[in-house]
Formats: structure tokens, sequence, C-alpha cells
């Protein structure tokens, strides 16, 4: 029983470290950018003839052509991720920065031929294999646990934003309260000046009449 808590202990703080990585792929890299850059390949009109091609392509070529492509990606993931541990984060951030808009474009590809790929019993197998397993992790306790706690605190921040800053957004009240506070710095020194002129001017004469 007591050999138990450890092995427990070690599989929860494993699964807490999967289930923040993932959440955190999925709310920053993901929505923030590889997502845009998916929908920006999608309305690109270039991809046209890309499309039509990979369409009518030989299927076993199509599956070459995406293998290659998966594997440069997950290859620079690797290459970013050993950059990183070995503390050297700023090549590390630039290859994972160069494969954002690969792995974008390798969604792409996949989503275009998923049929054409999916005649292959062996990838069609593992690809729900790898989906089922998504699903469970996303219907995990803790997963749904920490879900709701970060949209909550969304929804608090949200709230907050809109409490301070209305909903111009934070940029629009700092420039907002810039002008304002601008125009009364101005107004002071203004007032200053004037004060100053006027208080010389009755000077000036006072010594005039001394002479």
């Amino acid at each position: 029983m007591s050999n138990l808590k450890p092995k427990n202990f070690v599989i929860k703080s494993a699964e807490s470290i999967l289930v923040v990585g993932y959440i955190l792929f999925e709310e920053l890299i993901w929505d923030v950018f590889a997502k845009p850059i998916y929908q920006y390949f999608k309305s690109l009109i270039i991809l046209e003839s890309l499309k039509k091609t990979f369409l009518e392509m030989n299927r076993y070529v199509l599956l070459s052509v995406f293998i290659f492509i998966l594997g440069i990606t997950e290859a620079m993931g690797f290459l970013s991720g050993f950059f990183i541990i070995n503390g050297n984060f700023f090549p590390g951030i630039f290859v994972y920065s160069l494969k954002i808009p690969v792995a974008a474009f390798t969604f792409w590809l996949f989503d275009l031929t998923k049929d054409q790929l999916m005649t292959f019993p062996w990838l069609k197998k593992a690809y729900h294999y790898i989906m089922g397993w998504i699903e469970k992790f996303i219907n995990s306790d803790i997963h749904v646990y920490i879900k709701a706690r970060i949209v909550t605190l969304r929804a608090k921040m949200k709230q907050f934003s809109l409490y301070y800053f209305g909903k111009e957004g934070f940029v629009a009240s700092v420039k907002t309260h810039y002008l304002i506070y601008t125009s009364y710095i101005v107004n002071i020194f203004k007032i200053q000046t004037l004060f100053g002129t006027s208080k010389n001017s009755k000077t000036i004469p006072s010594q005039t009449k001394l002479d």
C-alpha cells in the first residue's frame, strides 16, 4: 500500500505536466499563432493550383510527401526542445517559430487530402488511435478541472479589462488617458507661463519708476 502512494504521485504529476503542456499548446501556440496561419493558408489563392496537384497526385507519392513534411515538422520540434533544454533559448525559440508555419501547412495538407491518406489501413488505424487517446486525455478529470479554472480566470480577466479599460481595450484606454493627461500637463505649463509673464510685466514698470 505504501509503495502505491509514490507510484500514484509520479503518475498524477506526469499527467498534470502533460495536461498543462497540452493546454499551453492549445491556448497559446495553436490559438494565437498556428490557427491564424492555418486559416491564412486556406485563404491563399496561390494554393489553388497546389490543391489540384495534391488531389490528383498518386496516393503513394502523396503519402511520401506528407510523411516527409511531417518528419521535418517533428524534427524542428525536437531540435527546438534540444536547444531549450541545453540553455540555448533564443535558437530554440527561433527554430520553433519556423516550425509553426510548417506545421500549419502540414495541417492544411492533411485536411485537404485526408480521404486519400485514409485509404492506407495502417495510417487510418494510427490516426484513430491517436484521436482516441487525445479524446480520453481531454475528457480526463485533471484536464476538465484545469480547463474550467482557465475559463473562469479568463472570464475574470475579461471582466477586469472591461471594468478598467472599457470595450475599446487596454491600448485604446492608455491612448485616451495619455491624451487627457498630456492636455492637462500642457494647460498647467500654459498657466505657469502666463503667470510668469504677467508677474514680469508688473515688476518692470516699478523698476523704471525708481530710476
